[in-house]
């Protein structure tokens, strides 16, 4: 591994404290970079679908599930693509961790010299060319799954979605997809960055909204039309903070 191999950290813990104390020992890595953090299992797995990480820090005991469950659902890919630390209190789970391809084991609380051999074998481990890969398999996919309720959830294909509408009411984001009729609501730790690491189409072009550019029009008086099937919705408009955003996205040939 070089030094300009930046790894995309996922934490995974229910604990704020503990995820507190360990980005503090990761710091201290300037290749580590914590892209996200995550309170249970199912934010977990969104989490892996959305950043693609390199590196899973994995808590063991989580309010949802447990972490071995949460290893044992992974697809045999996320192996290929991910380095997965498990990360508790109790060693017991040790050897059902790497039974279902856990990297490593970390012990709470964190020993820094437990970590650094971890970091030590992830670099002598890694492969240089894993990269072009996990980006193939990423661009491959190209899909999104998003929870209905506790148990059901719904897998979408990124290019079919057309925008999404911040509900300041709900205060959640909001997702509309070709041919669904009404619009389905995100989870509230879902943010506008998350939604913009999704795909280089999609644009935020108001504080509200963020669109999809494959199906947008035209823009008239600042307000955007939309290509079938989401030509019906006219109420989006272009804030003045955004409009660079969007032009930045569109060749001017004027």
């Amino acid at each position: 591994m070089t030094k300009k191999e930046i790894l995309k950290t996922v934490i995974v813990d229910d604990n704020p404290e503990d995820i507190k104390i360990l980005k503090q020992c990761l710091a201290h890595y300037n290749h580590i970079d914590v892209v996200c953090t995550c309170g249970d299992g199912r934010e977990g797995m969104a989490a892996i679908m959305i950043h693609n990480p390199d590196l899973l820090f994995l808590d063991i005991e989580l309010p949802d599930m447990s972490g071995i469950e949460f290893l044992e659902s992974l697809d045999e890919k996320v192996f290929e693509k991910c380095r997965i630390v498990a990360y508790t209190s109790y060693v017991d789970y040790m050897l059902k961790s790497f039974r279902n391809h856990a990297f490593d084991f970390l012990q709470k609380p964190i020993n820094r010299e437990n970590l650094d051999t971890i970091i030590r074998r992830l670099e002598t481990s890694w492969n240089p060319t894993r990269k072009a890969s996990i980006g193939a398999i990423a661009n491959a996919e190209r899909h999104l799954m998003t929870y209905i309720n506790q148990v059901d959830f719904l897998v979408v294909k990124l290019k079919d979605i057309g925008l999404f509408e911040y509900d300041s009411k709900q205060k959640v984001w909001m997702m509309n997809v070709a041919g669904i009729s009404k619009p389905i609501k995100l989870k509230r730790s879902v943010y506008n960055k998350d939604i913009l690491s999704l795909s280089k189409d999609f644009v935020q072009v108001h504080q509200s909204y963020i669109i999809n550019i494959d199906y947008l029009m035209k823009v008239v008086d600042n307000v955007c039309h939309f290509l079938p099937p989401f030509n019906l919705i006219k109420d989006v408009r272009v804030g003045k903070t955004f409009r660079k955003n969007l032009f930045n996205k569109i060749i001017d040939l004027s």
